[in-house]
């Protein structure tokens, strides 16, 4: 069994998602191996899986840019009808984050600073163009009225040396790659996009308890396979990632990788993958034209 990961080994996508790969390779007594085709904002990835067989031997993990990319991709040779949904299995909160090195220690400080350095503005680094992370960019810099410039990476690996250094000045990323950097001083966390504080990074306060409500983001992970994949195969893959999230050592390898078991089957995935969609809508049409 193949499974496609759109980003770069390290990633929170390949750590969480590798957590449950071997409980289903236990599960089902059979191997199942993360390929790693990151690039083209999950494109590639994604256009490989709904070109593959629909016999339960290809799968896909998705995330919210699954639902993004059509709003802001039009050369891609893929649609989300060319995927079904097989199941959700973890969240995981996203954090903005900056050098270790940078004059400011909250929110409020990098929004003075961003205010004041406007020619040229400054530079944050995004994960990808339809990314969860960069979305979640853009919503802050929205309702804070800030103009910082997007600097495009294959993921976001390759954006944590730039940001310790300081070539950039901030960056959206996924608790489980910077909760440690944080908890080493190489960079400082200065809001959650969660609805709560992070277990692992309690003393980061939110967006909301900072002045911007609206600036909920939640990245998740699922599987997806090519559409045509018989029903059996779905179900019988459903149940399985139904009963391993539900471990109690499983949800706690999840926690240690700053993210949470949070199963949802066949149906119940591909309705919360729409209302994903109609919300992301809005989002890239406020951002239309930025590279």
């Amino acid at each position: 069994m193949t499974v496609v990961i759109a980003y770069p080994a390290g990633g929170a996508a390949d750590v969480v998602t590798r957590i449950v790969l071997n409980e289903l390779a236990r599960t089902l007594g059979q191997p199942f191996i993360a390929e790693s085709k990151p690039g083209a904002n999950s494109n590639i990835a994604a256009e490989w899986v709904a070109r593959a067989k629909p016999d339960g031997y290809t799968l896909l993990v998705s995330g919210p840019w699954f639902a993004i990319n059509q709003y802001v991709e039009t050369g891609r040779r893929w649609e989300p009808a060319s995927l079904a949904p097989v199941a959700r299995f973890a969240l995981t909160d996203n954090v903005l984050v900056v050098p270790a090195s940078a004059p400011y220690q909250n929110l409020a400080g990098y929004v003075a600073f961003a205010r004041s350095q406007s020619n040229p503005p400054l530079q944050y680094g995004s994960p990808g163009t339809g990314s969860t992370q960069r979305m979640a960019a853009e919503l802050f810099l929205g309702q804070a009225g800030l103009d910082v410039e997007p600097v495009q990476y294959k993921g976001a690996p390759p954006i944590i040396p730039d940001l310790v250094s300081g070539r950039v000045s901030m960056a959206v990323l996924a608790a489980a790659n910077v909760t440690a950097l944080i908890q080493s001083g190489k960079l400082k966390g200065l809001a959650t996009f969660g609805e709560k504080r992070g277990s692992n990074t309690p003393a980061i306060p939110t967006m909301t308890e900072q002045g911007y409500p609206k600036a909920i983001v939640t990245s998740w992970f699922g599987l997806h396979a090519p559409a045509g994949t018989p029903p059996e195969i779905i179900r019988r893959l459903s149940d399985s990632v139904r009963e391993i999230v539900s471990r109690p050592e499983v949800q706690a390898s999840l926690s240690a990788a700053d993210a949470q078991a949070a199963f949802l089957d066949t149906q119940d995935f591909a309705q919360y993958i729409q209302t994903e969609q109609a919300m992301w809508k809005d989002v890239a049409a406020n951002i239309e034209g930025k590279k």
